[in-house]
């Protein structure tokens, strides 16, 4: 396996999840692990938990959030509009079982959103996560 864990600069790569169901987060960590022992990942279960987080603790090592659209309270959109405010480099990706075209056209209305993926993840989406996040 190559070193996945590493950005071009060999700084460990950090992904943030952020989804309501309980269920996703574990079984992406398990799968992130399984990927790659040597990433660091953060979960929240709510898109207002990860904004306060990363209004305190901003990012120092390249860092990867995966976004839930859809969770009550305060969507990914919620995230979105008060993330853009931010000064950072974290490449955001929706992570979203929606099939909806509406969410892909609006993401991209959003300057930091680097693309779409389908839940669940597995080897070939976090392959082809990193390489878009750092190529």
């Amino acid at each position: 396996m190559e070193n996945l864990h590493l950005n071009t600069q060999g700084d460990p790569i950090r992904i943030v999840l952020i989804d309501d169901d309980k269920v996703t987060i574990f079984m992406s960590k398990k799968i992130l692990s399984n990927y790659d022992p040597k990433l660091i990942v953060d979960s929240f279960a709510s898109g207002k938990e990860a904004i306060d987080f990363l209004k305190i603790n901003k990012p120092v090592s390249p860092t990867i959030l995966l976004l839930d659209i859809n969770m009550p309270d305060y969507s990914g959109w919620d995230f979105l509009q008060e993330f853009s405010d931010l000064t950072s480099d974290c490449k955001v990706f929706m992570f979203t079982s929606s099939i909806d075209m509406k969410d892909l056209e609006k993401s991209k209305t959003f300057k930091k959103v680097l693309g779409f993926i389908s839940k669940p993840l597995n080897a070939e989406k976090i392959k082809q996560l990193l390489a878009d996040a750092f190529n």
